[in-house]
């Protein structure tokens, strides 16, 4: 009697190789995603919404109370230039508003988990975060735009000397140009510091400090040493005394300490940008997220 056939054969493993003729996921394509999340999210229309709609008032209450006013009045008796520069007041506000923009728009996906869905999708951790701080940076950059041109406009159209084809003036231009890049600045170092600390709440109080809190504490310390040269240093240092080097022609007429170079000012900045992105891009590749 034949013995009951068994079947001793085994299954051959499967292996699992990478077709290097496939593309991945390009830098473009990841950019391109991070920039529908903002989309997306409500955050994005509604800071940018507000960011607009009050630079707007402002720059129509701006050039409203000069020209009832201060017309006559010798601080706003230089011309169109002066004008310009009060009637973009309202960027002071988009920095905030986009600068927690940036905060939120890295921080929202720690606190929703979703980062872990964005690390499998690319998980090149310095792809993701590049693309993250770039579609924010395009994104800051349309709505400083639009904000910038709203408010020449409005100031434009209701005050005198200041004319809607004065937006082609260098000097005028080379302003709105620096203004519009601070605003995008301060939103990838609001990127930076929610990178860094990973919380929504805490990013946005370091980058209110640093806007604000810093500019106080440093000018009762500039009174209580009367005037000590460190302390001068520091004020010309600090971020708020940067931007207004940057992009005012006139800085340090009216304020405590001179202003410095506009390059060495545009160098400050990106400084100031640098250190919470390098420090928060370094704690994004090294640490699980």
């Amino acid at each position: 009697m034949n013995p009951p056939h068994v079947n001793t054969a085994t299954a051959t493993p499967q292996t699992f190789t990478i077709d290097a003729t496939l593309p991945g996921v390009s830098f473009l394509g990841a950019a391109r995603s991070e920039f529908a999340k903002l989309k997306a999210l409500r955050t994005s229309w509604w800071l940018s919404i507000i960011t607009v709609g009050l630079g707007g008032f402002i720059a129509g209450a701006v050039a409203f109370s000069f020209q009832h006013f201060l017309a006559d009045d010798p601080y706003f008796g230089g011309g169109a230039l002066q004008l310009a520069m009060q009637g973009q007041t309202g960027s002071y506000f988009a920095m905030i508003f986009l600068g927690s923009l940036g905060v939120i728009a890295i921080t929202t996906e720690y606190s929703s988990g979703a980062i872990r869905s964005s690390l499998t999708a690319v998980p090149q951790r310095t792809l993701l975060l590049s693309a993250k701080a770039l579609a924010l940076a395009v994104w800051t950059a349309v709505v400083s735009a639009v904000l910038i041109l709203l408010s020449h406009l409005l100031t434009s159209l209701i005050a005198e000397p200041l004319s809607v084809g004065d937006i082609f003036d260098a000097e005028i231009a080379g302003v709105y140009a620096a203004t519009w890049a601070t605003v995008v600045l301060t939103s990838l170092l609001g990127f930076g510091l929610g990178a860094l600390l990973r919380s929504s709440a805490g990013g946005i109080v370091v980058l209110a400090v640093i806007m604000f809190v810093l500019q106080i504490v440093l000018s009762i310390l500039y009174g209580v040493t009367d005037g000590a040269a460190w302390v001068e240093t520091l004020m010309q240092a600090e971020y708020m005394s940067l931007v207004d080097s940057f992009t005012n022609p006139e800085a340090g007429e009216f304020s405590m300490v001179p202003a410095i170079e506009t390059w060495q000012a545009g160098l400050g900045l990106l400084a100031w940008v640098a250190v919470p992105l390098t420090l928060g891009a370094l704690r994004f590749t090294r640490r699980d997220a």
